[in-house]
Parts: C-alpha cells; sequence; structure tokens
C-alpha cells in the first residue's frame, strides 16, 4: 500500500532584511495575510505568545520596521509583499502579543492631509502628479484615465490616499496601492479575466451566499447644463437592458463632457449595485486565491458561475492549519449608454450677446 504524506504548511518571516522564521517560530501561532482588491491597506499580523514577556521588553517589535512574508507550502509561496509594522497589541491572560503590518507603500506623506486644486486635466494627469510626488509607479488601464478630461477637481484637507480612492469610485474605477505601484484597474475588464480555480461544495468548509434587490438599480441618469446655448443633455445608462425594471439612480455631480458624464453613470451603478451579489466562504489554504482573480463555483445553483474575489485572508495557526477565507461578488451585467436629450431652457447667453450686438 503507498503510503501518503501530509502537506506541511510553511511561512517566511524577514525583518529589517533578515529572516527571522526559525527565531520566531516557536513563539507564533500564527500569521495572517489580507488581501483587498481597492481602497483599504493590505495587511499582515502575527500572534506571538509571550507568557515569559521576552516580546513585551528586549524582544519588543519596533514600530516603522519593515516586515515582508511568504506563506503557502515548501516550495509554492505566495509572496504577500512588503509591509510596516504599525501597531502592536498586548492581550492577556495568557499574554498574547499582536504584531499588525500594512502595505509599506502606504507611507506617511500619503496619508497626510493636505489641499489643492487641478484645472484642465485628465483623470491620468493628477494620477501622475501623485505618483511622481510619491515616486510611485502608475500602472493599470491609464488609457481609461486619459479618457476622463476633468475641468476642475478640488482636494480639500484630504489625503492623497483618500482623495484618489474618491475619485475612482466616482468614476466606477477600482483604485489600490501595492508595492511601489498606484493601480487603476477597468473592473469590467477584470471581471472578463479567465477563472485561476474551480470550487464544488465539498472542497469548501463554510460557505454564504446573498442576493438582495435594496439599494440596487437598473440604470443611472446624468445632466450636463450648456450655459452657453443654456441647454441640458440628458444621458442614461442601463445596467441589465431590461426595460421592465425602472429604478434609477441620479447622478448629483456636475459634470463637465460627455466622457464624464460616461463615467460618472457607470461609477454610480457599481457603487450601487457592486453588493447586490455577494458571497464568502472557507478552504483549504490556496495561494491562488488573491484578490481580484476570478474564481468558477460549481453544484450552487442560481449561484454557480464566475465571481471576482474581492478579498482573500491566508491563515496559518497552529490550530487550524494553512486555511484561506475569501469575499466574492459577482461583477455588473452588461451596460448600454446613450444620450436621451436635449432640450433648450430659455434664452441662452448667446441669444443676449446677439440681442446686445456684441455676437
Amino acid at each position: 500500500m503507498e503510503k501518503t504524506y501530509a502537506v506541511i504548511p510553511a511561512y517566511e518571516v524577514v525583518i529589517n532584511g533578515k529572516n527571522v522564521t526559525d527565531d520566531i517560530s516557536m513563539f507564533v501561532s500564527q500569521v495572517e495575510y489580507s488581501d483587498r482588491i481597492e481602497e483599504a491597506s493590505d495587511e499582515v499580523s502575527l500572534v506571538i505568545d509571550d507568557i515569559a514577556g521576552l516580546w513585551q521588553s528586549d524582544w519588543y517589535p519596533q514600530q516603522g520596521d519593515s516586515l515582508s512574508l511568504k506563506i503557502g507550502y515548501p516550495g509554492n509561496m505566495l509572496d504577500c509583499g512588503d509591509f510596516e509594522i504599525d501597531e502592536i497589541e498586548l492581550t492577556g491572560q495568557p499574554d498574547v502579543l499582536t504584531v499588525k503590518a500594512i502595505a509599506a507603500a502606504i507611507t506617511t506623506s500619503l496619508r497626510t492631509r493636505k489641499s489643492r486644486a487641478f484645472e484642465k486635466q485628465t483623470l491620468k494627469d493628477i494620477a501622475q502628479f501623485v505618483a511622481d510626488k510619491h515616486g510611485l509607479t502608475l500602472m493599470g488601464d491609464t488609457s481609461r484615465l486619459a479618457n476622463i478630461e476633468i475641468g476642475r477637481k478640488t482636494q480639500d484637507n484630504e489625503s492623497d490616499l483618500s482623495f484618489l480612492a474618491s475619485v475612482a469610485r466616482k468614476f466606477g474605477i477600482i483604485f489600490s496601492v501595492r508595492g511601489d505601484q498606484l493601480i487603476f484597474l477597468n473592473p469590467e475588464e477584470l471581471e472578463k479575466s479567465d477563472s485561476i480555480a474551480s470550487f464544488k461544495r465539498y472542497q469548501l468548509s463554510r460557505y454564504s451566499f446573498k442576493d438582495k434587490t435594496s439599494d440596487t438599480y437598473e440604470a443611472a441618469t446624468v445632466s450636463r447644463r450648456d450655459v452657453k446655448t443654456n441647454t441640458v443633455v440628458d444621458w442614461r445608462l442601463d445596467s441589465s437592458g431590461d426595460p421592465t425594471k425602472m429604478d434609477e439612480v441620479v447622478v448629483d455631480e456636475r459634470v463637465e463632457n460627455a466622457s464624464q458624464a460616461e463615467a460618472l453613470a457607470g461609477g454610480a451603478i457599481r457603487e450601487s449595485n457592486k453588493d447586490k451579489l455577494t458571497g464568502s466562504f472557507s478552504t483549504d489554504g490556496n495561494i491562488l486565491l488573491v484578490a481580484g482573480a476570478n474564481l468558477e463555483l460549481e453544484g450552487f445553483g442560481a449561484f454557480s458561475g464566475k465571481w471576482t474575489i474581492k478579498e482573500s485572508t491566508h491563515r496559518i495557526s497552529v490550530d487550524s492549519g494553512y486555511t484561506t477565507e475569501v469575499s466574492i461578488r459577482k461583477g455588473p451585467y452588461k451596460k448600454t449608454f446613450e444620450k436621451v436629450s436635449t432640450k433648450k431652457e430659455g434664452r441662452s447667453e448667446v441669444d443676449w450677446l446677439k440681442d446686445l450686438g456684441l455676437s
């Protein structure tokens, strides 16, 4: 009879450039890596049993120290990236020290509040300015950013991180900071990517799915007024193409051009509907399950099909070994965007100038 061997999970911790895995493994009861698709920082935590009090004195971690982590199985590990120790918590009894680290790219300067105005630039110009200011590289769907023209945008007592996140959200773009990169992604293109894995019920230890209609919409409308001609142009974006569904979200934003109108409508639909179909599950540790990847679920009826991972947590603990938990969502249906009306309201600036003989 052929013998089988269990694959033992493994991790590797490097602090300030030194591999300390062997030094700390006898104290570490849990290692965890949380990977998020947008806005919030990726995070690493080490849970340390400290009955002897060593980690509260001589071995106390220093905030600001660099930390990198790999997690998975020997010879097949997920490189979680570079982090900076940010928070240290002691609980008891017995004494347990939890060390948390955030992505190293989320620097103090990125989180510092400031005010400035951007005029007559594209969203790409604005993102490039921030990237250059912090020594980061602009990556992702930059062509989409270049197509969104902005007459004026004010950053009012906001950090560069929250400012870019809020602008991206309004225009329906996924934004994140990873490593030394500012990344902007088109969610529709992301959701078209091939799935990296397929799962059946027996492969999941826990699962939950939700399909809701409250606070979701089938269409978004946006309007732009041209003060020179005193005309109002209305656009409508349908998310499913079903004419029987009438719920609309009205975009209450200043619109300067058609490219802005379409992007704002798309952003409103995405923000409203991104949590219409959501789910979560736990499974054996799998390094392929990272934020932004697509996967297939089989045998779940209406909940079967392609899903996108919005967050994954990889955890190795002395109690349960290596497990992966994921939060998932289904992408929007195809969208159609069209100009639905153009109407003139009263006399325009051009009309008045003609009457005065100035035009």
